[in-house]
């Protein structure tokens, strides 16, 4: 039976999306909402100038009973495809760090995005002339982190991202590019977090591109959406067919961390009216499977 997990940005994010509430307070709400599985976040208060004194955090999921399963590494000021090497560098030693800290507070998965965002909607960070640079900088990055996890124990999932609205490529959009960028990396440090809503803005089949993904999957960040934005949104508040979503993760057997990635900026209501219809929703796939809402 999988074990779901929420990731802590929920409780930390205002109505814009920014980063604003205690990391370590946002544990205990999660563990007030039931779960007994969280998703850690390496951005916001706390990690301005690098990770926080673990301790606390030990502390939080200790007395709550939480498994950090995951940590979302820093991905806002990051881009390990850069075409700066300077740049690239101290991406790869941000990404470390977050991993040397999630093994201080027990943690198995962290989720990193392989290329960095745009700082401009109107710049075209990537085109398709440099599109494959890119891919081979990201692939550099990425080999030198699997040090790291053999160092620490901390494996990667490497999250399937979507180019904005306009741009005409980005790297590693899709599980089949993903599969073929990790071919040759080892499969206990290097795998795939199938991100639904990404391949929901992709236009792709949620089932299929989890089959493709198959036994490199380690992780999912699952949420909904239905508009050309990254919604966040609840299941039953979009167009992902979560029937077959469901089928397909029990037909290449997953079991790794069932992460619901949901935030309340799109959502009309508040952060605990979003708690409770999730809590709703996990009691309702616990008990018959994971289908439509």
């Amino acid at each position: 039976m999988p074990t779901y997990s929420i990731a802590s940005a929920l409780y930390m994010t205002d109505e814009t999306g920014e980063f604003v509430g205690d990391p370590v307070e946002a544990l205990r709400s999660v563990a007030a909402s039931g779960y007994s599985e969280v998703e850690l976040i390496a951005e916001g208060p706390g990690w301005e100038d690098g990770p926080p004194d673990s301790k606390p955090f030990r502390e939080a999921l200790e007395s709550t009973g939480l498994y950090p399963h995951t940590i979302h590494a820093p991905f806002k000021s990051i881009n390990l495809a850069s075409f700066d090497e300077d740049e690239r560098k101290e991406s790869v030693a941000k990404v470390a760090a977050a991993m040397r800290f999630h093994a201080e507070v027990w943690g198995r998965t962290i989720i990193v995005h392989p290329s960095g965002s745009p700082t401009s909607p109107d710049v075209p960070l990537y085109t398709k002339e440099n599109v494959g640079t890119a891919t081979e900088q990201a692939h550099r990055s990425i080999s030198e982190l699997v040090r790291v996890g053999e160092e620490t124990g901390v494996r990667m999932a490497l999250e399937n991202l979507v180019g904005k609205m306009g741009f005409p490529a980005r790297p590693l959009e899709t599980m089949q590019e993903l599969r073929s960028f990790m071919a040759d990396l080892p499969a206990e440090y290097v795998g795939i977090c199938h991100d639904i809503g990404h391949t929901r803005l992709r236009k792709l089949d949620v089932a299929d591109e989890t089959r493709i993904a198959s036994e490199r999957l380690y992780a999912l960040h699952i949420q909904d959406g239905s508009t050309d934005n990254d919604d966040h949104l609840p299941p039953g508040h979009g167009v992902i067919d979560f029937d077959s979503f469901g089928q397909a993760l029990d037909d290449i057997g997953f079991d790794g961390a069932w992460t619901i990635e949901v935030l309340a900026t799109n959502h009309p209501g508040t952060v605990e009216d979003v708690a409770i219809e999730l809590t709703a929703i996990r009691d309702k796939w616990v008990a018959e499977g994971m289908g439509n809402v």
